[in-house]
């Protein structure tokens, strides 16, 4: 496979003459060699992607209706719960938590849970095991000087269904079954957003997001359709899919069910219509990091000659549209082989990039 060749396919763009869309004349398929070029690109993109995702009901829409339920002093911080509408007849509760002591407005992270039953409670810092204190992201943020936002998503904690093990998706289906989980974690990040612009003490225009695992993959995924989100940080989230071992691993039949409307690539060998690196893309030219193991996603570091080639040139090729916008700097990739997991160097490296770009101390 020669990844470079792959990868550098996201400054694709096809130019012809006035009348190309209608199928008259030739035309040719070149790189973007400006902004306004890649904005086309960025347009068609995330149409595909906004396809893959699937549609929900029409009428979806309802109140947002936030409302304080309790606010607790934890000492250096304040502990606020909130609840909020996602849906019709869908209301849930989410942690914010305000430093002390701070200069208002200032900038909010939204923490997004990996895949873990405890749900917000993880990234709060209420799993004492040594892996939930790693990803307390919530906690050490705060602790920083930012305001952050902590839900859970649909299936996990108090959005498990009745009966039902956690991430497990079936009945989301029997109810929408044009639509897919991913494509309501979409809707739900942004309905967060929606109320962290109702809170005062929130600085809109330095709104972050960070997560590892399934967390990481949705704050990518996030950032390619909401600018609102003004900096993020992905930890061991995704993968390239032309690396992926099963590609069903996003188009599940059981269990956390994800995309369905991929599982017509899968079945016939092709590949996915958007891939991991033209989603980080259309991040630009906001800040991101994107942390990365080359021992996950089933593959060991005895295999790290095809995973670092793969890994370097997909980082080569988002960084080339952050150059379009003349801020290479924006886009950071680091590549670990500690395996799945958010060790305190890596989160040193997260905090540091969200401190650099979101300021919270000033």
């Amino acid at each position: 496979m020669n990844w470079v060749e792959y990868f550098e396919q996201v400054l694709k763009v096809r130019r012809g003459g006035p009348e190309m869309t209608l199928g008259i004349g030739d035309t040719v398929v070149e790189n973007a060699r400006s902004v306004d070029e890649w904005t086309v690109k960025a347009s068609a993109l995330r149409e595909i992607f906004t396809l893959m995702l699937g549609k929900p009901p029409e009428k979806y829409s309802c109140p947002l209706d936030p409302r304080i339920e309790d606010e607790i002093d934890q000492g250096t911080y304040m502990k606020r719960i909130v609840s909020y509408n996602v849906g019709p007849a869908e209301r849930i509760r989410a942690y914010v938590l305000i430093p002390h002591n701070k200069p208002f407005p200032r900038p909010a992270v939204l923490t997004i849970h990996p895949t873990t039953p405890f749900g917000k409670e993880q990234v709060v810092g209420n799993d004492p095991s040594p892996q939930g204190r790693d990803q307390s992201y919530g906690l050490h943020l705060v602790e920083r000087g930012y305001i952050t936002f902590s839900y859970d998503l649909l299936s996990a904690n108090e959005r498990i269904y009745p009966g039902l093990k956690p991430f497990s998706t079936d009945p989301f289906y029997r109810d929408f079954p044009n639509w897919s989980v991913r494509g309501k974690d979409m809707w739900d990040i942004s309905r967060a957003i929606d109320v962290l612009e109702t809170i005062p003490q929130v600085d809109i225009a330095r709104i972050g997001s960070i997560g590892h695992s399934q967390g990481g993959g949705i704050t990518i995924d996030a950032m390619a359709l909401d600018p609102r989100i003004k900096a993020g940080v992905n930890n061991c989230g995704d993968w390239p899919s032309r690396l992926y071992k099963n590609p069903f691993v996003r188009a599940r039949t059981g269990w956390w069910i994800g995309m369905p409307n991929l599982r017509p690539f899968c079945w016939s060998g092709k590949d996915y219509p958007i891939d991991l690196h033209e989603k980080m893309a259309l991040a630009a030219p906001r800040p991101l990091l994107n942390l990365t193991a080359l021992n996950d996603w089933g593959f060991g570091l005895d295999e790290e000659p095809v995973t670092r080639p793969c890994l370097e040139a997909m980082a080569a090729s988002v960084k080339k549209v952050y150059e379009l916008y003349d801020c290479p700097q924006n886009f950071e990739s680091v590549l670990h082989g500690d395996g799945h997991c958010f060790a305190e160097h890596h989160r040193r490296i997260a905090y540091a990039f969200l401190d650099h770009h979101l300021q919270p101390n000033i």
